[in-house]
């Protein structure tokens, strides 16, 4: 029995849940993990599959509550911006149990372009496995898996229709780097000065367009490196946020009193 598991994240995610859930009919369950979706993208998802809710924001709790709620033997896990293609269905419906769990071929499409450059290039995700050889999941915001056993290969795509939109790549920005931020200023994070912004800027910059040949994809690839390099100083300039000694908020404040007391 197959048990295939997707996710509700963000809200936007109604304007493209439907074809992944579709391309899912396949799977003997469907399991919908949902944090906190509007009702009208919950009941999108319960004409397809059963609904569990979780109030965590943890995307590796997400994944281990579809596990833990799963009834099959084998566990798919995909993402509601992927679509299962035909080859990559019938290549899980028929393997045979050789190997533990499998790596599926992971096709990009950044901008409405399919990605042949870059660091997406080869995508392989581990997302296909027997649930008895699953231990977990783990990671806050990038999560990954922990499985026993010998690890396989399907050939067919899991299509990755990701960057829909200059406006939804900022919104992502603005919610992933409060987490990175988060999670850099609980580990103690050396404290962000002038330099290291520009330094992780250009660093990125540099990785994204020339090590890994982002300028090659063309316009789309340009814009990737200089948004994945933005990205990344949006998260050490929260960090810096976090690390004053003093609030923003504390500090307009004291400012907006000095101020009324005439003492600016």
């Amino acid at each position: 029995m197959l048990s295939a598991v997707t996710f509700i994240h963000w809200p936007e995610e109604i304007d493209y849940l439907e074809p992944c859930l579709k391309t899912l009919a396949f799977a003997d369950e469907l399991i919908i993990v949902n944090h906190n979706a509007p009702e009208n993208v919950v009941k999108l998802a319960k004409k397809f599959g059963r609904v569990v809710d979780t109030n965590s924001a943890d995307f590796a709790e997400h994944h281990n509550l579809g596990q833990r709620e799963a009834k099959g033997d084998w566990l798919l896990f995909v993402d509601s911006d992927e679509r299962v293609s035909k080859k990559l269905a019938k290549e899980i419906v028929e393997i045979d149990g050789k190997y533990d769990s499998y790596q599926l071929n992971r096709v990009n499409y950044f901008l409405g372009k399919e990605v042949k450059f870059g660091d997406r290039i080869p995508d392989c995700v581990t997302r296909l496995f027997k649930k008895s050889r699953l231990k977990n999941w783990t990671g806050e915001i990038h999560e990954s898996s922990n499985v026993d056993g010998k690890m396989g290969r399907l050939d067919g795509a899991l299509y990755h229709l990701t960057h829909r939109s200059i406006f939804l790549m900022t919104e992502k920005t603005i919610n992933f780097s409060e987490h990175e931020a988060n999670l850099r200023f609980m580990a103690n994070h050396p404290p962000v000065i002038g330099w290291r912004l520009v330094r992780v800027f250009l660093t990125e910059f540099y990785n994204r367009i020339i090590k890994m040949q982002g300028w090659r994809q063309g316009t789309e690839g340009w814009i990737d490196g200089i948004f994945q390099a933005f990205s990344l100083f949006i998260a050490y300039a929260r960090l810096w946020e976090l690390q004053r000694p003093e609030s923003l908020p504390d500090t307009y404040q004291k400012i907006d009193e000095k101020i009324l007391a005439g003492q600016v």
